[in-house]
């Protein structure tokens, strides 16, 4: 039998809400299962880590440092960063709770979907072209906890295609080009299998998030990558790598077969550090800004129904997410002038492009039935007991959610090496079950493939409807505005009908679509038209949760820039976005790991700023009196940095590419600063 909680070194104690399961599983007779198996995981010593939680903050100094505002996917790598080195003081405020302990195992993907105290429960306003099965009424889950989505997501490790991020400095992100972003996603990586499939060409070792596949995957999930070889895909083990299309069981973030997020990758092993506190459910409201000076004196929030205001000494960051970082930036006076005044909110600075530019990736929905396969549930005590016991079977991993598939479509760019259509599958989940392996196999098992445009053209915006900050904001994404996406979702349908009717696909699971599948829909059946793959990506939409944008990252000369290329907000100081939001455009994937990526670029930026120029009198302007001999370097170069901050502390951007250019003469913060606290540098030219 599965063994009872475990004497752990720490006492376990509850984290976060227990999972309401019969809403979870939509399903009355899973409740008293799926509640037993909850209460083993919890008393695992391993998932709970009672030795390395994050205690919420009992008392707040008057004033920090810096205080960043949102724990989620890119705040936890920011607030992990930060807090090394122990001369700052670092306060991170989270909306949300602890991650749960059930929030670890990568089964339950989506139990913690849907409800208040761990998900936003965004939608978007109804759309005219698009999710017209729900009312045109787009579902966003979007994580309110620590780690943010990286606690609610699949935990896919997909970069993007190197193209993605050129066309970022090409467009004015001066510095974000595929070879200077590259490090930093190599800062953060652990990656377990180099040499076993990915190349040390792509991957490293060394970071705080671990990156493998799961331990299991379905039968099927091989049998899709043998499919798309069939097809004339290329095999390929790492769509990261030498090869950008084909199918694979995708790297994630996970290790010993449980989730790791970003809070449980930078902020559990900050968590017995003194200079950092965590302030959970705390709901910041605006960023405190001197009207006269531009300059960030404090950030408020509201807790428990009461408004605070907590100080900053150096900078504010907000790493709240593309939809809740724009509308704390409107909230205080940051924004298009008409919308601040709509809502009688002072106009601090008139940035027109906040909210602005919202992308997200956006499919359609296909449904497959395998009449060869009976619906055995994957979730029963015996898979259970492989779970509890060895971290194996399929609770383990996702079922069919670790698989994917990039491919051009015919309307992809030039040359094939920026694939424009990614797939994505559902089906054989362990999630859910009543214990028992089953009984009746005349039922088929069904799955689903969800074909996504990469590289959209519509845009969207955000922007408050009220003035209340714990109203959500009004979010319209623009779902095929551009139709340019649904014409490449036409194409990307009919190479998922391909692959379903592949050889191995055919004979061995007798796969086909699901017969009178969105009826409503002309021109189905056996060979269905263009127009009814048209009709069913307005009807059966996919939007994926991959929101980017809304305080886009650009050139001064850029209307739409929010950000400059160090992610400071034009006009105010002491004031950065570091999150999804800044993102010009959509990488061709999965926007976690590059999320990952930007935390840690943006940590960076921040240290350099406030630690290579500090002086033994405590000024973050660097002096030529320093006694630089100490740290084996010339006073030239103290002179040569005291000259570029004189000379161009009008133009912040053209003083910060000066002191980069001597940041790589300097021996001392170059090699020693950074080995003493443990952070691999990497040139980011």
């Amino acid at each position: 039998m599965i063994r009872g909680p475990e004497s752990c070194v720490c006492p376990i104690q509850e984290v976060g809400p227990a999972v309401s399961w019969e809403s979870a599983c939509y399903t009355s007779t899973v409740v008293l299962f799926m509640s037993i198996l909850e209460s083993y995981i919890n008393g695992r010593c391993d998932l709970a880590d009672p030795c390395n939680r994050v205690k919420n903050a009992d008392a707040l100094e008057a004033a920090y440092d810096f205080v960043v505002a949102g724990g989620g996917t890119s705040g936890a790598v920011v607030a992990g960063r930060l807090s090394e080195n122990p001369q700052w003081k670092v306060l991170l405020i989270e909306a949300g709770g602890d991650e749960p302990t059930a929030s670890s195992v990568p089964a339950f993907v989506t139990a913690y979907w849907g409800r208040n105290d761990t998900d936003w429960n965004y939608v978007t306003v109804p759309q005219e072209h698009a999710c017209l099965s729900s009312g045109g009424v787009c579902s966003w889950p979007r994580g309110k906890m620590l780690g943010g989505c990286s606690t609610i997501n699949g935990m896919m490790y997909m970069r993007g295609n190197p193209a993605d991020y050129d066309g970022w400095a090409v467009n004015g992100a001066t510095g974000w080009s595929w070879f200077e972003v590259l490090p930093y996603f190599l800062r953060s990586e652990d990656n377990k299998e180099i040499g076993r499939g990915v190349s040390g060409n792509y991957h490293t070792k060394g970071g705080p998030m671990p990156v493998q596949k799961f331990r299991y995957a379905p039968r099927f999930a091989h049998d899709v990558v043998s499919a798309g070889i069939e097809l004339g895909f290329p095999p390929t083990s790492d769509l990261n790598g030498e090869t950008s299309t084909g199918f694979t069981i995708a790297q994630t973030f996970n290790d010993g077969g449980s989730r790791y997020s970003t809070a449980r990758g930078f902020l559990r092993p900050a968590s017995k550090r003194q200079n950092l506190h965590v302030l959970l459910n705390a709901h910041v409201s605006r960023v405190v800004i001197d009207p006269a000076s531009k300059r960030v004196t404090g950030v408020e929030y509201i807790k428990n129904g009461i408004k605070s205001v907590v100080g900053v000494k150096k900078e504010a960051i907000l790493s709240a997410g593309t939809l809740n970082s724009p509308q704390i930036l409107l909230l205080s006076g940051i924004g298009p002038k008409e919308t601040l005044d709509r809502f009688n909110i002072p106009v601090i600075k008139d940035l027109p492009g906040v909210g602005q530019n919202l992308q997200n990736h956006v499919g359609v929905g296909l449904e497959f039935i395998l009449n060869k396969e009976p619906d055995v549930p994957e979730l029963s005590w015996q898979s259970a007991m492989d779970y509890m016991l060895n971290r194996n079977g399929p609770m383990s991993g996702t079922g069919l959610s670790q698989l994917t598939g990039k491919v051009n479509s015919r309307l992809a760019p030039a040359g094939g090496r920026s694939p424009d259509i990614q797939m994505y599958f559902s089906g054989y989940n362990a999630g859910c079950g009543d214990g028992n392996f089953g009984t009746n196999f005349e039922d088929k098992r069904t799955v689903s493939i969800s074909v996504v445009a990469l590289q959209p053209r519509s845009r969207g915006y955000l922007t408050l409807q009220s003035g209340d900050p714990l109203t959500p904001p009004l979010m319209q994404p623009n779902y095929f505005l551009d139709e340019h996406e649904v014409e490449v979702l036409v194409d990307g349908a009919r190479i998922a009908y391909r692959l379903a009717n592949t050889t191995i696909m055919r004979e061995k699971y007798g796969m086909e679509p699901i017969p009178g599948y969105a009826s409503k829909c002309p021109g189905g059946g056996p060979n269905p038209t263009d127009d009814y793959f048209r009709c069913l990506a307005k009807l059966e939409t996919a939007p994926e949760n991959h929101q980017v944008g809304t305080c886009k990252m650009g050139a001064k000369d850029d209307v739409m820039a929010v950000v400059d290329s160090q992610l400071r907000v034009y006009g105010v100081e002491g004031l950065r976005v570091v999150d999804a939001s800044i993102m010009p455009t959509l990488p061709s994937g999965n926007t976690a790991a590059p999320c990952v990526m930007i935390g840690e670029r943006g940590a960076e930026f921040i240290m350099t700023r406030h630690q290579l120029f500090k002086n033994k009198f405590g000024a973050d302007k660097p002096t030529a009196t320093d006694d630089s001999k100490k740290y084996g370097e010339h006073d030239s170069n103290w002179a040569q940095w005291d000259k570029n901050w004189n000379d161009n502390k009008g133009d912040g951007q053209q003083w910060d590419r000066n002191e980069h250019d001597n940041w790589d003469r300097h021996p001392y913060y170059h090699g020693t600063w950074h080995t003493k606290n443990q952070v691999k540098y990497q040139p980011s030219r």
